[in-house]
């Protein structure tokens, strides 16, 4: 009894290791991707709001918590191109996976051009709000002409 009670505990154990590995797989297959193209559309429409805070057209209010959420993108930015995500419809460039140190500094100054905004949007000085906005457009720039594709 208990030699069919100790197969059926490896099986499991066994079936719970490769289902782990599968979905890993998954993962790989095309939902990190995925992943990543959400948070990158998010980056791009926050964006999209901080320029309409800066060209009037939104209430200067706005400013702190898009400039909040731009930073919480940017913290998590470095983690959604792992490797083996190089693969399918994605703008991201093999430069990424093949010049690691480079795209970490790229991402690096993403970060600290968004805690800057934020930083500065939350203090209220909206002449200071431009000049951050501008450092954080420059990050955005750079680190698209050397890891994503053209469009």
């Amino acid at each position: 009894m208990f030699a069919h009670l100790r197969t059926y505990v490896l099986a499991s154990l066994a079936a719970l290791i490769l289902g782990v590995g599968i979905s890993g797989a998954a993962l790989a297959d095309g939902h990190q991707i995925k992943f990543r193209q959400s948070i990158m559309k998010s980056v791009g429409g926050t964006m999209g709001g901080l320029v309409g805070v800066l060209k009037k057209q939104a209430s200067a209010e706005y400013a702190a918590p898009l400039a909040a959420n731009m930073n919480n993108l940017a913290q998590i930015s470095g983690g959604i191109f792992p490797e083996g995500s190089d693969f399918g419809e994605t703008g991201a460039l093999p430069a990424i996976w093949e010049n690691p140190t480079g795209f970490k500094q790229a991402v690096s100054a993403f970060q600290m051009a968004a805690a800057n905004l934020s930083k500065v949007a939350a203090s209220g000085d909206m002449a200071a709000f431009g000049a951050a906005f501008g450092d954080l457009g420059k990050s955005c720039k750079n680190c698209h002409q050397t890891f994503r594709k053209k469009h």
